[in-house]
Parts: structure tokens; C-alpha cells; sequence
């Protein structure tokens, strides 16, 4: 983020850097520093080059319907009442800065989630509805084209291991069809999360993925994001249970979505494609991430029957 760019995107909001941009840490769809202005400082959002105007512009609409519902940080409008703003072929969007008082707790994490998955349900962006999460229907069909057009063994290995999966654990195309989709903050986790205080305030940032989707998903996503695969069965029995219970007492999660959830979260993580290799060269650049999502959803379904079973027992 250069100096002369940062200027040009400051003066869109009547501001002046007062001194250097500070990077800040997280985030991988998009760059973010906290600059010192004239009227304090803000955090200075660059999005990433990969979204084009409709995904940045609903990023910024979510981001606002959660800030004015004291769910995010404020978002700073332009001079000309535009949430966001354009120099040099870049998005920018600006909030006010928040010094994080600590790392959240695991279940204040989880009602925060669910008090912004209630807030997200009057979520009306218009015409502006490009989802970056989907789930191809049926689930296997992009694991199946990404396998004819490639000829790399290892790439075809990890592709027929997920059909695997998905015949042995995932769900077909009528379950999916049957659950209920809301909007979702799209990459909720804890490092996705300020917490400030006092008074205590839970505070979502990067609303980069927000979608329409399943939010049963996201809350089995986010506890996965949240925890790692390190925890031994008695610890993550009882985490996820804690954590299912602090969600479901500000949003109750249905039987059904319940009895389905963890399969829910196996099916949109195997059927997953954007991180394999193929003859075109690694998608996205991200072939660390691609292992490590692989690892993460062997641990997963190692634990699937002690993660169903907590599901199902945890009741609102």
C-alpha cells in the first residue's frame, strides 16, 4: 500500500495520514493498515485485486448493516456518501480503528456469532448478491470436471479421495435443498473477531466472503477455524458442546439443521475446488492452504461421529 496511493484514497474521505501505515496482521483476500489521521486513526482496507466491484461493494453493505447494530467497527463513509472508494484499479474501504482488549473466549465468540447471524436475516443488499461460498449441485459435479481436465496423479488422487468422502459421508442434492440459507459473515473466526472493553463489545471485521449460504455451516466452519485440529476427544466434546450451547442461547439451531450440520460442513469442504493444482498451475497460488485443508478435513472425519452426537444433544 503506497504513500501516494493512501493519499489519494484518504483524501476521498476528507482525511490526512498524520504518520506511516502500520500493517496489521490477517487476512488472505485483501491487505489492511492502520494509519494515524488528523482525526484519529483509522484502518485503511485494500481488497483484493481478485473482486470485482459487486463482491467489494456487498462486503462494504454488510460490513455497515453489522456496524450499525454495534456488531463491526464503523465504517467511514467518502465525501461523497460512497462506502467504498477506487484509486489506481484498487477498492479501499475505511473503519475506525479498535484496540483489541484480548483474544475472545470460544463461547463469547459463538453468541456473538449468532447475534450477527440474527442481524444478517434483515440483511437486503439489493441487487448485489455474487456469492463467493457455493456448493455445486450436485455436490460432486466440480470434483468430477476438475478430474477430466487434469493428468497430474496427485491432483487426481485427492480428487478421488474426496468423491470418496462425499459417497461415504456427504450429503446428496435433496438434504441440502431442504436447509434453510441465510446471509453469513463467510470466514467467521476468532482472529475475525475484536474485543474491546470496557464496556465488553464483540466486533466483526472482514466481511470480504459474505454470502448467502448455510448457517449451520458457518457455525461448525467457525468453531473448526477456531480451535484446530489439536484437542483430544474428551476436550473437543466438550468445547463444541459449550460452544454449541452459548450459540444456541441467542439462536436456537433446529433438529434437523442440528442432525446435519456436520455432514453439511464435510460436503462443502470436500466438494471444494478452488485450491487443487491442475495443468493451468496452482489456482489461487494456495497450495500451503490446500494441504492444510486437507488435514483438517481427515482430523474432521475421524471426529464426525463424537462431533454428531454433541450436535444432536446440545438442544436450545
Amino acid at each position: 500500500m503506497g504513500a501516494d496511493e493512501l493519499s489519494a484514497c484518504l483524501g476521498q474521505y476528507g482525511l490526512q495520514a498524520r504518520g506511516p501505515a502500520q500493517p496489521l496482521q490477517g487476512g488472505y483476500v485483501g491487505v489492511t493498515a492502520m494509519v494515524p489521521t488528523s482525526h484519529g486513526p483509522v484502518v485503511v482496507k485494500r481488497f483484493s485485486e481478485r473482486f470485482d466491484a459487486s463482491r467489494t461493494h456487498l462486503a462494504a453493505h454488510a460490513h455497515q448493516h453489522a456496524a450499525l447494530a454495534g456488531l463491526a467497527p464503523r465504517l467511514r463513509q467518502t465525501q461523497n456518501g460512497r462506502l467504498t472508494t477506487e484509486v489506481s484499479d484498487a477498492t479501499y474501504m475505511l473503519t475506525e480503528y479498535i484496540d483489541a482488549a484480548r483474544p475472545p473466549g470460544l463461547d463469547d465468540f459463538a453468541a456473538a456469532l449468532a447475534a450477527l447471524h440474527i442481524r444478517l436475516e434483515s440483511f437486503d443488499p439489493g441487487g448485489l448478491n455474487a456469492d463467493f461460498l457455493e456448493l455445486p449441485v450436485p455436490p460432486i459435479a466440480s470434483l468430477e470436471q476438475v478430474l477430466r481436465r487434469t493428468h497430474d496423479e496427485t491432483c487426481r488422487d485427492i480428487i478421488n479421495w474426496r468423491l470418496r468422502i462425499l459417497a461415504e459421508y456427504g450429503l446428496g442434492s435433496q438434504a441440502v435443498a431442504s436447509l434453510h440459507k441465510g446471509w453469513v459473515h463467510g470466514d467467521a473466526r476468532t482472529d475475525n473477531m475484536l474485543t474491546t472493553g470496557p464496556p465488553k463489545q464483540h466486533l466483526f471485521i472482514d466481511f470480504d466472503q459474505v454470502s448467502r449460504f448455510w448457517q449451520p455451516y458457518e457455525v461448525v466452519r467457525a468453531y473448526v477455524a477456531s480451535v484446530g485440529p489439536a484437542l483430544s476427544d474428551p476436550l473437543l466434546a466438550s468445547t463444541f458442546r459449550s460452544y454449541l450451547s452459548a450459540y444456541q442461547a441467542v439462536a436456537p439451531i433446529s433438529a434437523v439443521d442440528r442432525a446435519l450440520m456436520i455432514d453439511l460442513y464435510i460436503t462443502v469442504q470436500a466438494a471444494e475446488t478452488r485450491t487443487f493444482t491442475t495443468p493451468e498451475g496452482e489456482v489461487r497460488n494456495m497450495a500451503a492452504f490446500a494441504r492444510t485443508r486437507h488435514q483438517q478435513l481427515t482430523w474432521f472425519i475421524k471426529h464426525r461421529d463424537l462431533l454428531r452426537r454433541v450436535a444432536e444433544e446440545v438442544r436450545p
